[in-house]
């Protein structure tokens, strides 16, 4: 059974991927990074310039990252050491994807948080972030740039990409939530991050900066010249700022939706069906796609009974067997945005064109 990422995927995530997709040029942009990009040449400069953590080498990293690794349901990655004094985590690779620490992280982190770096990082890879991520980073550092790509306009392009590699950094730190079973060391995380070392440790205090970040919040929503101010700063930050994650992290572990997330992450862990399952599209989620696509999508995420219907009614720009609406049966029962796995999903789609015979 494979866990189901959309239990934890935070909606400005999903919302801004969806929104970079439609840009016009991003195909092209895609296609010109899988053609550059060599995941073989990232590991290769890993395996010559890092170190490789083991069994045999750090081996309490290495069974920190084993015991994340089966809470979420995939194959350990490989974990790899760099001399580098910025505390830092990356996750890198598509197919065999790998993971980065920093020798500054060890430095600022205690290693009661390494689990909570490393939980955030496989978030990413069960969300399955990180092609799209390391893409940004290229796009964003110019590495494109040498690329042709004709009349493509990259502005929108690397202010969609930012946009969601924030966005993208909230769905890792639920899943750190989720396997840490509190949100307690993700906001000690974030709070190291903005300005802890261990040497001060005794005299963090989360319940201040929780405060702070509180009023962080007040503060921009106080008028829209606070919000412009916002936009201005942070609009071509990759991360969100450390009081703001931790803050959304503590307010999803106060939700219903975090409720039913842990009651399902507790199932998958003891290998036990879900009761439950989030509904994670909007209505533009699945509209123009060819309805076997998004059939297998959704059974993929757990849903069992859907039930296609093609329809003849078409719009100027309809595709052929392009999905037109999805509905959920209105009687279901419904939890907090949660269905069972076997309520009806009705998928309607564009019946092929009549060919005109003369």
């Amino acid at each position: 059974m494979k866990l189901n990422q959309n239990i934890f995927v935070h909606e400005t995530d999903r919302a801004a991927m969806e929104a970079l997709q439609a840009i016009p040029g991003f195909s092209q942009v895609m296609k010109a990074f899988m053609k550059s990009w060599s995941e073989k040449a990232m590991y290769i400069e890993n395996m010559a310039s890092n170190i490789r953590i083991s069994e045999d080498q750090f081996p309490q990293y290495d069974a920190m990252l084993k015991e994340i690794s089966a809470k979420l349901g995939i194959e350990k990655p490989d974990l790899f050491l760099k001399m580098d004094v910025v505390p830092n985590a990356y996750t890198s690779g598509e197919t065999k994807p790998f993971i980065v620490m920093t020798s500054g992280l060890l430095e600022l982190m205690p290693e009661e948080l390494i689990p909570t770096v490393l939980a955030h990082e496989c978030g990413h890879i069960v969300c399955h972030h990180v092609l799209y991520r390391t893409m940004g980073t290229w796009v964003l550092s110019g590495a494109l740039a040498l690329v042709p790509l004709g009349a493509i306009a990259m502005y929108p392009i690397m202010t969609a990409f930012h946009n969601w590699m924030r966005c993208s950094e909230l769905s890792a730190d639920r899943a750190a939530v989720l396997c840490d079973g509190t949100p307690d060391k993700v906001i000690e995380m974030c709070m190291r991050f903005a300005g802890g070392t261990q040497n001060i440790a005794s005299q963090l205090n989360i319940e201040a900066f929780m405060k702070q970040a509180q009023e962080y919040r007040d503060l921009v929503s106080d008028g829209m010249m606070n919000k412009a101010i916002e936009h201005m700063r942070f609009s071509q930050a990759t991360h969100p700022m450390n009081a703001v994650r931790a803050l959304a992290c503590q307010e999803w572990a106060g939700s219903d939706s975090y409720q039913m997330a842990k009651e399902y992450f507790d199932r998958f862990r003891n290998g036990l069906e879900p009761e439950y399952l989030p509904v994670h599209w909007t209505d533009k989620t699945f509209i123009g796609k060819d309805f076997k696509i998004a059939e297998k999508q959704l059974r993929e995420c757990g849903f069992t009974n859907i039930i296609t219907v093609a329809q003849d009614q078409r719009k100027l720009f309809d595709r052929d067997y392009g999905v037109v609406s999805i509905k959920i049966k209105e009687d279901a029962d419904t939890k907090n945005g949660w269905i069972a796995p076997d309520t009806p999903i009705l998928l309607k789609y564009t019946a092929p064109a009549q060919k005109q015979t003369h």
